[in-house]
């Protein structure tokens, strides 16, 4: 799969991927990453066709983007990075997250949310990437999306599981934040 041309900055939603055969419909990553505030200030300019909405236990959404339930996945769990405390993410959201994207039409322009768009949104939108590209690409286009990223090593970890990536996206996650990409070392 060829990598698109880099994002113009009046389109945010810019295909990462010239073509994905590995994807039902063809989606060519059509992704945007954000948090709450971003997302519902710039609904109306973003318009995203579709919306992952991460938020802690106990919390609602506020104002956020009206679209029907088959075009919005909310997922609730917190930024904990421990597997045992209670509202950590679970494997079962991860593969829905997952199941979701897959149901995507060709021309979905996706947008991930998480309350401060740095920890849960990026790591979830890591895995998204990684299905597509392979971990180390999958973390250069996470970094053109979000370089003050902290991808939630926990949610990484499940999405490393759900892909069978063997601890080689958990890797990639280690290097965020950074100001500057370089590619990994061999």
């Amino acid at each position: 799969m060829a990598m698109a041309a880099a994002r113009q900055e009046t389109d945010v939603f810019a295909p990462i991927l010239s073509s994905n055969d590995s994807h039902a419909a063809g989606w060519p990553v059509r992704l945007l990453v954000s948090s709450q505030t971003e997302a519902r200030h710039n609904r109306a300019l973003w318009a995203p066709s579709h919306l992952i909405s991460i938020r802690a236990p106990g919390t609602k959404l506020l104002s956020m983007i009206d679209l029907p339930p088959e075009r919005h996945l909310e997922l609730i769990f917190g930024d904990a990075l421990d597997p045992d405390e209670p509202g950590a993410a679970r494997g079962e959201q991860i593969a829905e997250a997952l199941a979701f994207v897959d149901r995507l039409p060709g021309d979905a322009r996706l947008l991930v949310h998480c309350l401060r768009g740095i920890g849960r949104a990026p790591a979830l939108s890591l895995g998204i990437l990684a299905r597509y590209l392979g971990p180390e690409d999958a973390a250069a286009a996470l970094h053109a999306l979000k370089p003050d990223a902290k991808p939630n090593r926990h949610v990484v970890a499940l999405c490393d599981s759900a892909l069978g990536l063997k601890g080689k996206l958990s890797k990639q996650a280690l290097r965020f934040p950074a100001k500057v990409w370089k590619p990994a070392k061999a």
